[in-house]
Parts: structure tokens; C-alpha cells; sequence
């Protein structure tokens, strides 16, 4: 269900030139006015016992032992603009023309605040934010943009707060065991052409890989019993599995690997702004020692990716 909000939109007036130009764009669904982070949604903001969640076993991805420098006073009082896209859910998304709302969108909120620094957010196209970045256009990008060798002479990545690993998903009546010789010969869907294919080529061999075109085809193959499993993203898997009345659910455990599925997920940021770098890492830290990640990932994603099944 969509999070209730009282989010204010920045006038287009007090917005930067190239922002108010951006907000003048010919109807682009994508492109919207920014708004203010300061101002929370009534559901996310109500108390929590954070401590709580500290202990909650969570499988964070943040070194809580480790020391950063306090940011610069001067970066804090400058404020950040951010900017996001409104087309991935859980993570950030919106509906028709509403505020974004989602993971990114509570984190980078709870980040600003725990800094007491002003932000604003701007949901714009996926492919405009490395360049938007790269000119100063806007600070800070929260929206899953890969690390790539191409992009870190211009744009800075934060520390790494989520792992995006791969899983297999099975039917609930189906109980394979899911190991690399218990799969011999069984078919298995998986995007054609895809990172996750190449993973199970080489991890996998004796799997029967039936490609696919979307998980949209992969669930309907599964559940006519075409195919034993998917094998995909666990996060692109979730609408999968999620939901009371759904028959397919995670299978055995996550995999993890750098070379095929990416690094992780991290905070992209212009390289124009020194120390923006070490203000992100240090926000994250300090939402992890308090247990605000592991509070904002078990609100916004019902089943754990990360638990083995």
C-alpha cells in the first residue's frame, strides 16, 4: 500500500536554472519538480525503537565499527540535491504524478535528517542522471546505478548498503532440493542472454536452461510446471513471491558474485564536491549504528532476500 505524504514541491522560483529548465520539460512523465526530503510521510515517520532493529539480525552491509571524519559544516549548511527515478519499485517509484516514495526515497530522507541537512529530490529519465551528475546538475543519485570502470573518473560511489544477489524461486508444492547436482537435467528459466544465465553456465552446468524473455513469461512457465524454478535478481524476484495467496516462493540460498551480478547497490555522486563522498559514507554509517537500514528494508520488502529457505 502507498505510504501516506504531506511532501511539499519546491517551488520551480527556488529552484537552480538548470533545474526550473528541467521542470519545464513537454510533459515528460519522468521528469518532475523536486521535493522537499525534510518533510516526512506521516506512516515513516511515526517513533520506532531503532535499537531494536540494530539487533534485529539483518544482513547489513555497512561496517558499523568502522571511523569517519565528521563532514565539513560548510557541506552540511550547503544542502543536497538529489535525484531518483520513478519507475523501481520497492525501491523509488511513483505513482502518476505523486511524490516519489519507496526504499531509496526513506533512506535518503533519513540520512538528511539524522545530518539535519537540507535536501530536495527530483525524479528524472534513468539515462540523464550520469550526465546530470557529471555537470553538477544535482549531487547525489539514489536509483541503482551500476559502478562501472567508465563512469568513476566523473561520478563517486558511496559505500555499499544492499547486495543485489541471485536466487532461485520454485513452486510452494515443489520441495527439489536446490544444490548444483540436484538440479542435473532439470529445466530451470532464466533471462536469455543474460548475467544470471551466464552464471548458472558456469556454476550450474548440468541445469537445462529454458531462456526466457521477462519474468512475467518465467512465472507463468513455472507455475504451468514447464520449468522447475526461475533463476533470476531476488529483488526482480520479489513481486514473484510476495503476497499471501502466492504459490511460488524463494528456493535455498542466495548467491553472491562481483564479476556477474555487480558490486552492489551505492549512492552515486558528482565528483565536483569534495568530501560529498565521505558525507554519504558517513550518513549511511550512522544509519546503520542505529538500526535505521534494517528498520527502512524490513518495512519496504516483506520477504527477506537474503535468508535461506
Amino acid at each position: 500500500m502507498a505510504q501516506e505524504t504531506n511532501a511539499q514541491v519546491v517551488e520551480e522560483s527556488q529552484l537552480e536554472p538548470s533545474e526550473q529548465e528541467a521542470t519545464d520539460d513537454a510533459e515528460d512523465p519522468d521528469v518532475g519538480a523536486n521535493v522537499n526530503l525534510r518533510n516526512r510521510p506521516t506512516q515513516a515517520g511515526a517513533p520506532v525503537a531503532s535499537e531494536e532493529w540494530a539487533k534485529a539480525g539483518f544482513t547489513g552491509f555497512i561496517d558499523s565499527r568502522q571511523r569517519l571524519a565528521q563532514p565539513e559544516q560548510d557541506l552540511l549548511d550547503r544542502g543536497l540535491r538529489l535525484l531518483t527515478t520513478g519507475d523501481f519499485p520497492h525501491f523509488n517509484f511513483r505513482q502518476g504524478d505523486d511524490e516519489p516514495e519507496g526504499y531509496h526515497v526513506e533512506m535518503m530522507r533519513s540520512l538528511c535528517e539524522e545530518l539535519n541537512i537540507a535536501c530536495t529530490m527530483k525524479v528524472v529519465a534513468f539515462s540523464s542522471i550520469p550526465d546530470m551528475l557529471q555537470e553538477g546538475e544535482a549531487d547525489v543519485a539514489v536509483a541503482g546505478l551500476a559502478i562501472h570502470p567508465s563512469l568513476l573518473d566523473t561520478i563517486g560511489f558511496s559505500n555499499i548498503y544492499l547486495q543485489r544477489p541471485a536466487r532461485f524461486v520454485r513452486r510452494k508444492d515443489d520441495f527439489l532440493r536446490f544444490d548444483a547436482h540436484s538440479l542435473d537435467g532439470e529445466p530451470v528459466a532464466v533471462l536469455g542472454g543474460s548475467a544470471h544465465e551466464a552464471f548458472l553456465k558456469a556454476y550450474f552446468p548440468g541445469i537445462n536452461r529454458v531462456p526466457v524473455t521477462d519474468l512475467d513469461a518465467a512465472r507463468r512457465i513455472l507455475l504451468d510446471k514447464t520449468v522447475k524454478a526461475v533463476f533470476a535478481d531476488a529483488f526482480q524476484l520479489l513481486p514473484l513471491v510476495s503476497g499471501s495467496n502466492s504459490k511460488l516462493i524463494f528456493a535455498g540460498k542466495p548467491y553472491y558474485d562481483s564479476h556477474f551480478f555487480g558490486d552492489g547497490m551505492a549512492l552515486a555522486y558528482s565528483r565536483t564536491l569534495p568530501g560529498l563522498g565521505n558525507l554519504l559514507n558517513y550518513g549511511l554509517l550512522k544509519l546503520e549504528q542505529k538500526g535505521r537500514l534494517a528498520e527502512l528494508y524490513a518495512r519496504h520488502f516483506a520477504v527477506d532476500v537474503y535468508a535461506s529457505y
